[in-house]
């Protein structure tokens, strides 16, 4: 029944978000080992993603209701070219954010605190990560587009399994080798994004020939 189908697409993101949680608890466990400065730098960045990554995002949560309803109209193919133009248009965003963060992250951490030392260790962070905003330009696009599918299993899987098997692992040892830096912590960022994109890359070209949930 409708309960059962609301479970069922809706469970995954429920958990996925609650435990998206846990794992930054987790990463800022790893930075702590750096230092006071490390980890106030740490949740510097977080607020940035959030605001940096607004395209993206917002595109996710329009392309999952757009490609629910183009596929109740079956209309596939049209869902697959709003997903294509959206990746378009979030990519020339993503290639702004990520030389405004590569390029101008001191002036951006600069808004959230005037203390030198979490300037330089969020700059530090920032720079290293910053790849990451090429990559779920693509990502959070092909993300809406299997919400809108109903595979919010693989939306789940995806996101765990790059946050659980590899950011939060890595961070743990770049955190423990000799010369930790918040610039060695900041790669884990784009290597698990790029999995995850790769992830649904791979996806894209399979579920279009899975039959579709309605």
């Amino acid at each position: 029944g409708a309960v059962r189908d609301i479970s069922r697409i809706g469970g995954p993101i429920a958990l996925q978000d609650f435990l998206k949680g846990i794992s930054f608890l987790a990463i800022t466990g790893a930075v702590n080992v750096l230092g006071l400065n490390a980890s106030n730098g740490l949740g510097i960045t977080e607020k940035l993603f959030v605001f940096l990554s607004i395209v993206p995002m917002s595109f996710l949560s329009a392309l999952s209701a757009f490609v629910a309803q183009n596929v109740g109209a079956n209309q596939p193919q049209r869902a697959v070219a709003a997903a294509k133009v959206a990746m378009g248009i979030s990519m020339a965003f993503g290639v702004a954010v990520f030389l405004m963060a590569f390029f101008g992250g001191k002036l951006l951490v600069s808004i959230f605190t005037d203390q030198p030392p979490v300037i330089a260790e969020a700059t530090a962070y920032l720079r290293s990560s910053s790849p990451e905003y090429l990559l779920t330009a693509i990502d959070f696009c092909l993300l809406g587009y299997f919400n809108g599918l109903g595979r919010t299993r693989f939306v789940m899987i995806q996101s765990l399994a790059s946050a659980f098997l590899l950011r939060v692992p890595l961070s743990f040892v770049f955190s423990h080798v000799e010369g930790a830096s918040m610039s060695l912590l900041g790669l884990a960022v784009p290597i698990s994004a790029l999995a995850a994109l790769l992830a649904s890359l791979w996806y894209f070209r399979r579920v279009r020939k899975l039959p579709v949930d309605r």
